[in-house]
């Protein structure tokens, strides 16, 4: 889940937990801490490849999705297919996310429980909320490797227009410091 089903990403963190010391066994918490400072390089990443006209929209993607999952205590969230398909500057913002492997797409063409349309499902990358870990029942997490996460995210939140849009005005100016203080802590 941490390699977000990108096999290079999968054994790079593989890599990082033998050469950190842990123990004989290679547990969740291992790749968790390990995850962290993934996303601090993912960000180093976003930063150096994008246009400066594009970082600070994408930093304030990140923090705006990142906040709603926390509010929300979720790791997976719902985009209408239909707002994808009719806002090129959502849809920009989302695939860039996915580029830089910050967000994963779970689902297409999923039906929500209570809400009409059809939506897709997307998971935060784990080191974007590696720190709620310790507070135990502070987020549910959805494990995409079940065979029922399929059903969860039918009632996953769903991420609306207006909701994004608010987030994303409201964004800290110090952005990147909001980003990677829970890294640290």
């Amino acid at each position: 889940m941490a390699g977000g089903g990108v096999p290079r990403d999968v054994l790079s963190l593989f890599i990082d937990v033998l050469g950190s010391g842990a123990e004989t066994r290679i547990g969740k918490d291992e790749v968790r801490l390990l995850s962290k400072a993934n996303l601090e390089r993912r960000i180093d990443e976003l930063k150096q490849d994008s246009q400066y006209d594009e970082q600070d929209a994408l930093l304030k993607g990140i923090y705006s999705i990142r906040e709603f999952c926390l509010r929300r205590k979720t790791n997976v969230f719902l985009i209408a297919e239909k707002v994808l398909q009719q806002d090129d500057s959502v849809k920009a913002l989302i695939f860039r996310l996915m580029d830089y492997r910050i967000i994963h797409s779970c689902a297409d063409a999923l039906t929500h429980k209570s809400q009409e349309g059809s939506y897709q499902a997307f998971a935060i990358d784990i080191g974007c909320y590696a720190h709620m870990r310790k507070l135990t029942g502070k987020l549910s997490e959805i494990d995409l490797t079940q065979a029922t996460a399929k059903e969860k995210m039918r009632s996953a939140p769903i991420l609306g227009l207006k909701e994004l849009g608010e987030s994303l005005v409201s964004a800290p100016e110090n952005i990147e410091d909001e980003l990677l203080k829970d890294v640290d802590s």
